[in-house]
């Protein structure tokens, strides 16, 4: 007789897949924050942009700076569920989710890599602006009237944000492709198991012959 090992045995998590969980839940918590700091503080810089481009008679972009703020919200809600999702099942060894962290992982990297850059070129995109619009402030008179009403430690505190969340997010997709990695997402399969020594015929543990009271127990025919 022989025996297997069931399929759904617990399986030890390696390090590298911890650690990526850990690194997907944190980046979820950094874009919580980013959310909220959006809901409090997106919509004055908004109203304020929108205040300095009617003050120079620029009318494009104004209407979109508002649903702009609110794309920007709901997006931010839809990565935190994705984050949190791949999270917990890249946690139980599921396969699927491991793609996909490489998938939108790869995909929320360019994007905060892209708000990032944008962040730090914007300044020169706002004097490439300044050629067609001359009523336009300078740039340095825009930064202080777009974060007058918002508090001295917003800009910095969300440039840190940015970049932590680029971070969150890259590391897991190397950590989940490295080879300690991979044992963890393979799908089981029942082992062979030899018999205990005694459990098969002829042993206490297999056939014993007939027992009292049964057919055929007794002494043999003469």
């Amino acid at each position: 007789m022989s025996f297997a090992v069931p399929a759904g045995a617990p399986r030890a998590r390696p390090s590298t897949v911890s650690l990526a969980v850990v690194l997907l839940f944190a980046a979820a918590a950094i874009e919580v924050i980013s959310v909220v700091l959006s809901l409090l503080y997106a919509q004055k810089i908004a109203d304020a942009t929108k205040q300095i481009y009617d003050r120079a008679g620029v009318q494009t972009g104004n209407a979109g700076l508002t649903a702009g703020t609110t794309i920007e919200v709901v997006i931010g809600f839809i990565i935190i569920v994705i984050l949190v999702l791949l999270g917990f099942f890249v946690g139980r060894g599921n396969q699927v989710a491991r793609i996909l962290t490489w998938v939108f992982g790869g995909i929320a990297f360019c994007c905060s890599l892209f708000a990032v850059g944008s962040t730090l070129f914007a300044q020169t995109i706002w004097d490439q602006a300044r050629k067609t619009s001359t009523e336009l402030p300078t740039w340095d008179e825009y930064q202080r009237i777009v974060y007058a009403q918002v508090p001295g430690w917003y800009r910095p505190v969300t440039t840190v944000l940015g970049i932590l969340l680029i971070i969150a997010i890259l590391l897991p997709i190397i950590l989940l492709a490295l080879p300690a990695s991979h044992p963890y997402f393979r799908k089981q399969q029942s082992e062979w198991e030899p018999p205990a020594p005694g459990s098969g015929p002829g042993f206490g543990g297999g056939y014993q012959g007939p027992q009292p009271g049964q057919p055929g127990f007794g002494p043999p025919p003469q």
